[in-house]
């Protein structure tokens, strides 16, 4: 049961209560201004439908050093793998069903929630990797040092179905 002192505060339209039963898939947000309301997994979806692009990178001294850009403004991808001397590079264009199926794929492995950082301390060599996730209005990044999210190797499948290439 709400205070009064909250229930003074719903009635002046200040905030907005729930009811006794919680119904699952119900608004969990409300907008007092446009009087919307939506739930957890709507604001997920509209926060992923955001990104636009994406940079990802791996590797060490030993093993090579990948490099993806993933273009979902201009429907491309660009892979890299250098290892001693030698270069390789692909570039690829892709449909836009491909670029939905991989917004979708980033969202199953969570990654808007990962760390910002993952660092296994006392390890001076060993793999470095980072992920920048681009919208219109920020990149967001994430990197490590010798230590991955749960879901790495997950996005390495992710990122290997829309470039065609390895990412390890």
């Amino acid at each position: 049961m709400p205070s009064f002192k909250l229930f003074q505060e719903a009635e002046a339209g200040k905030v907005k209560l729930g009811g006794c039963c919680i119904i699952e898939g119900g608004p969990e947000y409300y907008c007092k201004d446009c009087k919307n309301e939506w739930n957890r997994e709507q604001v997920l979806d509209i926060i992923y439908g955001q990104i636009k692009g994406l940079k990802a990178s791996v590797g060490g001294y030993f093993g090579g050093y990948y490099h993806v850009d993933i273009d979902l403004k201009n429907l491309k991808t660009t892979w890299l793998f250098k290892e001693g001397g030698s270069e390789k590079t692909s570039t690829r264009s892709i449909r836009n069903k491909t670029a939905e199926e991989f917004i979708k794929s980033l969202k199953e492995i969570n990654l808007l929630n990962w760390k910002a950082k993952y660092v296994e301390p006392g390890v001076c060599d060993g793999t470095q990797w980072s992920v920048e996730i681009i919208t219109d209005g920020r990149t967001v990044r994430k990197y490590g040092d010798n230590k991955f999210p749960e879901e790495w190797r997950q996005f390495c499948k992710v990122i290997k179905r829309i470039t065609g290439k390895e990412f390890r």
